[in-house]
C-alpha cells in the first residue's frame, strides 16, 4: 500500500471533482493536476521544515516575554497570584497546626505518636 503524495491532498482540497488526472513531477517534488477546463495546477509534495525550537529556547523566550511584560499573564498578575497562594498556604498551615493541637488535647501524646508511626 503506497502513500498519497502531499501535493495530491492539496490539489484535491483546491479543486475537488474538477481534477481529471494527476502526474508526479519527481524531479521538482511536485504534483501536477490537469483540470476539466484545460488548466493545470501544481502543489509541492514536501512541507518545508522550519527549525524547531528546543525547550530551552522556548523557555528563554517565555521568560523574556514575561520580564518585558509582553506575556499573556502580566508580572502584576503573577505577583498577585503569588500573594494569594502564600496567604492560602499560611492559612492552611495554621488550620493544620490547630488540628494537631486539638488532637493532642483530645487524645493526648499517644494519639500524636500513633499518627506519626502509622505507615502508608
Amino acid at each position: 500500500m503506497s502513500t498519497i503524495p502531499l501535493g495530491e491532498d492539496i490539489l484535491l482540497a483546491r479543486h475537488g471533482a474538477n481534477i481529471i488526472k494527476f502526474r508526479q513531477d519527481r524531479k521538482n517534488g511536485r504534483t501536477v493536476a490537469y483540470l476539466r477546463n484545460g488548466q493545470t495546477d501544481t502543489a509541492a509534495n514536501l512541507v518545508a521544515r522550519v527549525g524547531a525550537l528546543t525547550p530551552a529556547d522556548s523557555m528563554r523566550g517565555a521568560a523574556e516575554r514575561f520580564l518585558n511584560d509582553e506575556a499573556t499573564v502580566s508580572r502584576r498578575e503573577a505577583r498577585t497570584l503569588a500573594k494569594i497562594s502564600l496567604g492560602y498556604s499560611i492559612v492552611a498551615g495554621v488550620v493544620f497546626g490547630g488540628l494537631l493541637l486539638v488532637l493532642y488535647h483530645v487524645g493526648g501524646a499517644d494519639s500524636l505518636q500513633y499518627l506519626t508511626s502509622y505507615s502508608f
